[in-house]
């Protein structure tokens, strides 16, 4: 595929016109379309300042490798197309620049998340269920699952999970150039990063069953796999004996627990009142019309209970701030390239240089032998 091909699918890609990135790069329009016709091709210097506004690697421009098809699956997705394009750019980017530091320092890990079996045909709640509760006895060890889950999907499994201010809730993407990944909205709450999370773990595990075939890559998932997504998070984190148990605990003699007590259980599980609300449908056998009515109800006991901590969480994983830092100080990567993938001014990131400090110096290292 020449350069001229993949500069047109990167600009449709991010979802800028000719006139935007002649205005934003200072290549003229004429210059533009000539390069992605083939007419000629642009200078490094051009193509340098293309890759930047794109969000892409020069890599991306020279590779001969065939392109890869690349489904961003959202959760509660922008009405503007703009926005959703740009969002997946920004995404994408951070992925790649992740998938390159494993390759720099050589810890590149395989994909070793577990696919479900089965077709989306006969795929239903029992079968999310059982998933959900297959997953979390193997790998979510301790009675909160909400407390281990990111830290698990990282470190064992090695998903790429970043938190940016997105309009929406989340996307996943199972790529097979840089593997499993999500984008979280970091404007959100605590419990309700817990609960997307955990409802982009199930379009994870069950990704070669959803999106299985071309005509089923949509960038948004069916109402009905959006329903088995939430019934397996709610599953996932309110694993039955535990909840039921912190329940029975704080319940009356005559078997009744009071919403302010729920409440309580719901933070203690790191979700919301309202998720818990709707686990007790099925632990419980409650009617539909009950659980919306103790949810009305428990719209008023927020206003009257102080209101939740949450916290902010970081952009970046631990691990791709290790890696960055460890490729600079070995050589690896330009100081301008690592204030790039850390969000940096260069002068911060100059700092990551001194000697001062350095937990690499070999002066300093303690004598295990």
């Amino acid at each position: 595929m020449q350069v001229g091909e993949r500069l047109r699918i990167a600009r449709n890609a991010i979802g800028y016109t000719l006139e935007k990135t002649a205005a934003q790069t200072g290549i003229g329009s004429s210059s533009l379309s000539e390069f992605e016709n083939g007419k000629r091709e642009p200078k490094f210097s051009q193509l340098s300042r293309l890759a930047e506004f794109y969000r892409r690697s020069i890599e991306f421009f020279l590779s001969e490798e065939p392109l890869t098809e690349d489904v961003m699956l959202w959760r509660d997705a922008p009405a503007q197309d703009e926005q959703i394009k740009e969002t997946e750019a920004e995404f994408r980017q951070l992925c790649e620049q992740y998938h390159k530091l494993e390759l720099l320092l050589g810890e590149s890990k395989a994909i070793n998340l577990p696919q479900a079996e089965g077709t989306h045909e006969t795929f239903h709640f029992k079968d999310a269920s059982r998933l959900a509760e297959s997953f979390q006895e193997r790998f979510l060890h301790g009675g909160m699952p909400s407390a281990s889950i990111r830290q698990v999907l990282e470190e064992k499994f090695h998903v790429k999970i970043f938190h940016l201010p997105i309009t929406g809730s989340a996307i996943s993407n199972l790529s097979p150039e840089f593997g499993p990944a999500v984008l979280l909205n970091a404007q959100s709450t605590l419990w309700r990063r817990n609960f997307d999370l955990a409802h982009e773990v199930f379009h994870l595990l069950t990704w070669n069953i959803f999106r299985r075939t071309p005509t089923s890559r949509s960038t948004s998932a069916g109402e009905h796999e959006e329903r088995l997504a939430n019934a397996f998070a709610s599953r996932l984190l309110l694993p039955t004996d535990a909840v039921k148990d912190r329940i029975e605990d704080l319940a009356g003699d005559k078997g009744r627990i009071s919403l302010e007590a729920l409440d309580e259980i719901a933070r203690e599980f790191g979700v919301s009142l309202d998720a818990l609300l709707w686990r007790l449908l099925y632990l419980y056998n409650r009617p539909v019309e009950e659980i919306q009515k103790y949810l009305e109800e428990a719209r008023k006991v927020r206003l009257v209970r102080p209101p939740r901590q949450s916290d902010h969480p970081d952009r970046l994983p631990e691990r791709y701030c290790g890696l960055a830092v460890r490729a600079l100080r070995e050589g690896k990567l330009s100081l301008i390239q690592f204030a790039k993938y850390m969000g940096l001014s260069y002068k911060k990131a100059e700092e990551y240089l001194m000697d001062e400090g350095d937990l690499t110096n070999e002066q300093v290292s303690i004598p295990v032998a």
